[in-house]
């Protein structure tokens, strides 16, 4: 064994922690640099869009009123309305080619006009038993979405027939 002084281990340690430390970073370098996740992942309705109306299929139609929103007919209102529309707003997908087996026939339409955008974004919303897709029709992209994000986009409240209760 090497003998060192007190100073000298002390020395030999400091060498080998910033050694593991420039090694960590070397090989890590494009973990999680942001030029992949752009490659990789987009705002379904655009970075900063501020959403206006949201209309689910011939189900609901939901408008901005100032900060708030409202839903016509009104089967979803206060926070868990705002939510949702939250989620709406966020929602980023990774850009996947076109799925085998898509049938757009079969997919929810959902359709948004978003402030900044004369056009209306027409997508579609089709679940799997592995995950969410939605096609976006103005940018002919598919986006693939964990499952677990439908309750958020799409909550009970929504299809629930306030009629018959």
């Amino acid at each position: 064994m090497i003998k060192l002084s007190r100073s000298g281990w002390n020395n030999v340690i400091i060498f080998a922690v910033m050694g593991f430390i420039l090694l960590i970073n070397v090989t890590n370098k494009n973990v999680f640099s942001s030029k992949e996740k752009q490659q990789s992942e987009q705002f379904v309705l655009g970075k900063n869009a501020v959403l206006l109306t949201l209309a689910i299929g011939q189900e609901i139609s939901i408008e901005r009123v100032g900060r708030n929103w409202r839903a016509t007919p009104e089967r979803i209102s206060g926070q868990a309305l705002t939510q949702m529309m939250r989620s709406w707003q966020q929602l980023e997908g990774q850009v996947v080619s076109e799925p085998e087996g898509a049938d757009l026939k079969l997919a929810l339409m959902i359709t948004a006009e978003v402030a900044d955008n004369p056009k209306t974004i027409n997508l579609s919303l089709l679940a799997t038993d592995a995950e969410l897709l939605v096609y976006s029709s103005d940018q002919e992209l598919w986006f693939a979405l964990p499952l677990a994000l439908y309750n958020q986009l799409l909550p009970d409240a929504v299809f629930t027939d306030l009629s018959s209760q």
